[in-house]
């Protein structure tokens, strides 16, 4: 309840506002640009899938079980 009555009294005053907004706005661009880099594309060597995972590193095929390579294409086929 505190907080929602400090929240409304600072975007009250439209210069608050437009700093409050633009630090969220901020923040959003900094998670997301965090996501991308975190971002890793593989390809199965044996039947030739590509996946990608964000924030963790993939060991194997979904599809066959082999070993993955680690690629740059962004260009994948998340089906599988």
């Amino acid at each position: 309840m505190i907080f929602f009555v400090n929240l409304k009294t600072v975007l009250e005053h439209p210069i608050t506002a437009i700093i409050f907004v633009g630090v969220i706005v901020i923040c959003a661009l900094i998670a997301y640009d965090k996501s991308l880099k975190s971002r890793k594309y593989y390809r199965c060597p044996e039947c030739g899938e590509s996946f990608r995972s964000e924030h963790m590193e993939s060991q194997c095929c979904k599809v066959c079980g082999a070993q993955l390579v680690e690629t740059n294409d962004t260009n994948v086929n998340d089906k599988a």
